[in-house]
């Protein structure tokens, strides 16, 4: 019995050296069910329910990884079988019988090819499994309690007889199958049916005296029931409390055991998209067209762009989505909706009928240096402000006003209560150089729009302009940047600082005739510091005013 006893240990020795790390690992379990005897007194070879007995185990299951098992039992079986039961009269009427049982230690290795479909994408389901499974035990046969019946006495008894009592045991070969249903992570029913080849010919007591040409063998047929136990999982997705980001819901072992509900490799609690598939480096996010832009972000998903653009091509490079851009094949500028203006003069080349030369709107983009109204390709006398009928020329007899004139008429414009004093708070007379001066509009860094000081001064530019003598004056604001971006950046800066004040005057009731923009970047620097070229100035002129002379 010593040595059946350090069989045992020795097979849970082997368990535990070869163990490999899974969920729940250990599994313990309880079987209840049937043995069937297959020796001398059975006329099958193979029987499972004739001439049942009582059988029940117990078993220890280490899980080697996905298919594998290694299993350790502790069984015992009945093991009778009687003459009485055989459907042949002649055995019926010799009437031996044999009542035998079995403990039976043994190490089985179980192969259960669908065993991880229990885990659907870490989480647990229901289902059924089936399983194989082989290995070697040894048999410890019970005293046998034998009737020969008719045959007693005969050699073949008395040879069996004197045999038996040295033959208590014995190395059995389990080869079997089953079926698990699985309740739980760690827990399932099953139904085990495993048959045991043996080299012994007396576990029922008969050999000489029945078929001592075959050796016995038996069958064990039984309902299992088995509980695994090891580390903790408490949302039970096949992953250690321990080893889980989330322990607390159910999740695959790619994402740590976070649930993955687009199944993209990213948990959900990292995904900014956890309902869509996407890529790690986009955030868990998709990016349909490939430019590095995610379609949640991406303002042209399906047509690849730049970041800088939301994702939208820019054929031309000039920083106008094609989609936003009026020149998609040209390079531009921002506030041109990306059309070019290579004289800078605020009005797109495509609608500037002196494209090469800086002009206003007022004359289509063309330049009119002395401010006659008549632009210079077409006035005669482009330095000195004429009349149309002249082609630009003065009419004879008339001088220009002098500078003496000129502030004394501005000076009573900016009177208009001819209290000897201005009204205009914003704007005054340069008497050096004969020309009305109006307050500079400033910006803080990065900024285009207007505040209320900002507003006021617009506010009295509009006043100025109604005035009745001031009905020839016209205003250009224009735009600066300081230097700390880029020179496109810069550019298109400055250009909307200049029509964010155009755009506030003309919504005070301001004429767009009077008004022009233009903006210099940082190309054209106003002053020392960097707030000084923030800026926005305000140029008034008017055309040179003739006096006649009679």
């Amino acid at each position: 019995m010593l040595k059946h006893l350090l069989l045992v240990v020795a097979m849970f020795t082997c368990i535990s050296l070869y163990s490999q790390k899974t969920q729940f690992p250990w599994e313990f379990g309880l079987q209840v069910g049937v043995s069937s005897m297959q020796g001398d007194l059975i006329e099958n070879d193979i029987t499972i329910f004739t001439q049942p007995s009582f059988h029940a185990g117990v078993m220890v299951r280490r899980r080697l990884g996905g298919m594998l098992a290694l299993r350790a039992h502790l069984m015992y079986g009945g093991l009778n079988s009687d003459d009485a039961e055989a459907d042949d009269a002649v055995r019926r009427a010799r009437g031996a019988k044999s009542e035998a049982s079995v403990i039976e230690p043994g190490l089985v290795l179980e192969f259960e090819p669908f065993a991880a479909k229990r885990f659907d994408n870490g989480v647990f389901k229901k289902t059924l499994s089936p399983y194989i499974s082989g290995g070697v035990a040894y048999g410890i046969w019970g005293d046998v309690d034998t009737n020969y019946g008719s045959a007693a006495g005969s050699a073949g008894a008395v040879a069996d007889a004197a045999a038996e009592a040295d033959d208590n045991g014995g190395v059995v070969f389990p080869l079997g199958g089953g079926l698990k249903y699985y309740l739980s992570p760690k827990s399932s029913l099953g139904l085990d049916v495993s048959y045991r080849m043996t080299g012994a010919d007396l576990i029922d007591g008969f050999s000489q005296s029945g078929n001592p040409a075959k050796d016995d063998s038996y069958i064990f047929s039984a309902l299992t029931f088995s509980t695994g136990f090891g580390k903790k999982d408490t949302d039970k997705d096949g992953i250690y409390d321990e080893e889980d980001a989330c322990p607390t819901e159910a999740g695959p072992a790619s994402t740590m055991g976070c649930p993955d509900t687009d199944s993209d490799g990213i948990a959900d609690k990292d995904d900014d998209c956890p309902e869509v598939a996407g890529l790690a480096n986009m955030g868990g996010c998709p990016d349909g067209d490939g430019d590095g832009v995610r379609d949640i972000d991406d303002a042209c998903p399906t047509e690849a762009g730049v970041k800088a653009l939301m994702g939208c091509p820019d054929g031309d490079g000039d920083g106008v989505a094609d989609k936003d851009d009026k020149c998609p094949t040209e390079a531009g500028i921002a506030s041109l909706m990306g059309c070019p203006d290579g004289d800078g003069d605020g009005i797109a080349d495509g609608d500037d009928a002196c494209p090469a030369e800086a002009g206003t709107k007022a004359n289509n983009g063309c330049p009119d240096r002395d401010g006659d109204g008549i632009i210079d390709k077409e006035d005669e006398c482009p330095d000195e402000a004429g009349v149309r009928e002249r082609n630009g020329c003065p009419l004879p007899k008339d001088r220009a006003e002098t500078l003496e004139e000129r502030v004394t008429r501005y000076s009573g414009l900016l009177d208009t209560d001819n209290d000897g004093m201005s009204n205009f708070k914003y704007i005054r007379v340069d008497s050096l150089r004969g020309t009305i001066d109006i307050d500079r509009i400033y910006f803080p860094t990065d900024i285009s729009s207007l505040n209320r000081p900002d507003r006021l001064i617009i506010e009295e530019i509009d006043t100025f302009l109604a005035l009745p003598g001031a009905s020839e004056f016209s205003i250009r604001y224009e735009g600066h940047a300081d230097r700390r971006a880029s020179d496109e950046y810069n550019q298109a800066l400055s250009e909307r600082r200049a029509n964010s004040a155009e755009k506030y005057s003309v919504d005070k009731g301001a004429s767009m005739s009077k008004l022009s923009t233009i903006g210099f970047g940082e190309n054209k620097p106003v002053g020392e510091t960097l707030r000084e070229n923030r800026v926005v100035i305000p140029v008034a002129s008017e055309p040179t005013r003739m006096i006649k002379v009679n």
